[in-house]
């Protein structure tokens, strides 16, 4: 069996996450999983790993502790690219510039879920 390389646990996720490019665009994926530093996400376009990205996401109130959903926006860089299916991709997104507000906010979401 192959050992696990994560250091945090990932929980299943829904919603849409969007990447802006630094052209200005936005470009939606699915959000399929979190965890305390990163995200798996689906799109219909490959991504190459290594890639510099934005992400925003919105979390769900009563899965952070708020009173209302929560903006979550941060850097990340692309640490693996699958294609899933034709049309299909899974990106593997580590988010390296977290600040205190966005780590609390992955960190409550995935406590919600355990």
């Amino acid at each position: 069996m192959t050992e696990q390389r994560r250091k945090n646990q990932r929980v299943a996720a829904q919603g849409a996450c969007t990447i802006l490019d630094p052209d200005g665009g936005e470009h939606a994926f699915e959000l399929i999983d979190l965890s305390e530093c990163g995200a798996r996400l689906r799109c219909e376009i490959p991504i190459g790993a290594m890639t510099r990205i934005n992400v925003a996401m919105l979390l769900p109130a009563d899965r952070v502790g708020r009173d209302a959903d929560a903006r979550l926006q941060t850097a990340g860089v692309i640490v693996w690219s699958h294609r899933v299916e034709e049309g299909v991709n899974d990106i593997g997104v580590f988010f390296p510039e977290l600040d205190e507000e966005g780590a609390s906010l992955l960190q409550a979401y995935v406590l919600s879920a355990v």
